[in-house]
């Protein structure tokens, strides 16, 4: 969808890096409250012309850094800065979210597989908003619920007033 998107305003694809939040609860903690997540960097292949290519690329590239633990890693460093003075954990943070580190966030939060009714009204879609990192200008979220699949766009309207054709392209 962005590839298709930046084709659609006359712009080239080039390769964009995302920053992927990721569940590192450990499996058997469903009872604790709160979240435990870290983040992963993926390049998205928005530069390779052929659709089932670039999925083969983001697949692979995601199922190595879930095998080599970069997720986990991730979360050792955020909890290790837990313990760090405020203004290190403030300069740390500025140095991880700066627009030359991802262009983007990209995350999905799955939702419930039965479905869900309030008042006896079935919930028939569900829509994420995914923050924008400082100094950034997209987020992208999908929710799944049920069946289908629902993507969610923020973005900063001053520096991307066309977010409709991304969501065009999505829905393509």
């Amino acid at each position: 969808a962005v590839r298709d998107f930046l084709r659609g305003r006359g712009d080239t694809p080039v390769r964009l890096k995302a920053m992927v939040p990721v569940n590192v609860r450990p499996a058997g903690s469903g009872g604790e409250l709160g979240n435990r997540l870290s983040f992963m960097f993926v390049d998205l292949p928005c530069d390779e012309p052929d659709a089932a290519r670039r999925l083969h690329v983001l697949h692979a590239a995601t199922s190595e850094r879930k095998r080599a633990g970069e997720a986990e890693g991730g979360d050792d460093v955020l909890r290790s800065l837990s313990l760090a003075p405020s203004p290190l954990q403030r300069l740390a943070s500025r140095m991880v979210a700066s627009p030359r580190v991802f262009n983007l966030v990209v995350s999905n939060i799955p939702g419930p597989r039965e479905p869900l009714y309030m008042r006896g009204c079935r919930l028939a879609e569900a829509y994420p908003v995914v923050p924008i990192a400082h100094e950034h200008t997209l987020s992208i979220g999908v929710t799944t619920l049920a069946e289908g699949a629902y993507f969610g766009i923020h973005a900063d309207r001053r520096a991307l007033p066309d977010t409709d054709g991304l969501a065009a392209s999505l829905d393509r």
